[in-house]
């Protein structure tokens, strides 16, 4: 009879582990990027998810609007989404879901420009950018007017894609153009060119939020701490690349075997004080995100939704008593 109960608690036990649903997150890439937002992959295939307790599977999807989509309709639990698509929903109504972080807050954006220029000899110059008033346009012009180059001075050329636009400056036909950080490190010729504003002068003079990562209000709820596990594993990747970038070189020299290890760690040179290291959801960043995208065509200055609103400190801040906070950036404020 023990043996029968014994037997029988087994397969009670066996059948809870067989149900158990992994934690899904929805990405939309297929493989680790070549920026701080692949700490979503390593954290997954470097073992964080795992030392935290937490089943963890990957949901590739190709853009934003499919990630929203499967994660609203229960395809799971958490999408890394742009913070212009979640003010979207909120503007249009949508409340349910939640930014409770960010692996990858901000763009990593550059100005590279000729090697003979600098910011005090903009005035006159030709600046590429996509078309008027595209994100790089307006973004472009808040870098510069905060840095003193009197943008209002500057011949803004509309070229299309930054990599139309990285050859048109290999080519001397503009003078400066901001690009990502990867986008210039693959440059074949960049001896002629070099950075004017560098990725973190870049966030600093304008602190635009461009990812989260979003939950629906039931995953907070309902499933918080596989949530918080999560967060954890999330924070402590940014924190062990922060600290040592070769382990970040390390990581993706297996995930992405198809780039040169030098490549990679001149990447991570530069993202040295990029990582997210306490959660990447800041109260200042979002204030300042919010009220500058409710400024562009798109919203066209509609009533703002306040960050309280469409963020959720709670989770990363029991996170962060777990584990403190680290003073390697992403400075933290309520």
């Amino acid at each position: 009879m023990k043996t029968v109960i014994a037997c029988a608690l087994a397969c009670v036990l066996m059948t809870g582990v067989a149900m158990a649903e992994p934690f899904r997150i929805i990405v939309t890439s297929k493989e680790a990027p070549l920026v701080p937002n692949s700490v979503l992959h390593l954290a997954q295939s470097e073992g964080y998810f795992e030392r935290a307790g937490v089943d963890v599977e990957l949901i590739p999807v190709e853009q934003t609007p499919m990630a929203v989509t499967a994660l609203r309709t229960g395809g799971g639990e958490m999408a890394n989404i742009s913070v212009d698509s979640l003010l979207g929903l909120y503007t249009g109504g949508v409340t349910d879901l939640k930014a409770v972080g960010s692996t990858d807050k901000a763009i990593p954006y550059i100005i590279a420009g000729r090697a003979d220029l600098t910011l005090e000899t903009m005035a006159g110059r030709k600046f590429g950018v996509g078309r008027p008033n595209s994100l790089d346009h307006t973004l472009s012009w808040t870098v510069l007017q905060y840095l003193g180059a009197k943008p209002d001075k500057i011949e803004f050329v509309p070229l299309g894609q930054p990599n139309v636009r990285g050859r048109a400056l290999a080519q001397g036909r503009i003078d400066a153009t901001t690009m990502s950080i990867g986008v210039f490190t693959v440059m074949p010729d960049r001896k002629d060119l070099k950075i004017l504003v560098d990725v973190d002068t870049y966030f600093s003079a304008a602190p635009i939020v461009s990812k989260v990562n979003v939950v629906p209000r039931s995953v907070i709820a309902e499933r918080a701490d596989e949530l918080d596990a999560v967060l954890e594993a999330l924070t402590m990747a940014a924190r062990d690349y922060a600290t040592d970038p070769g382990k970040w070189v390390d990581a993706m020299t297996r995930a992405r075997p198809d780039t040169g290890r030098d490549t990679l760690e001149e990447l991570a040179k530069i993202y040295a004080g990029s990582w997210t290291v306490n959660g990447g959801l800041q109260r200042k960043e979002m204030d300042f995100t919010q009220v500058w995208l409710y400024r562009t065509e798109k919203y066209d200055n509609r009533d703002l939704v306040l960050p309280g609103a469409w963020g959720d400190f709670a989770p990363v801040d029991r996170v962060l008593k777990k584990i403190g906070i680290s003073d390697k950036g992403d400075a933290v404020s309520r």
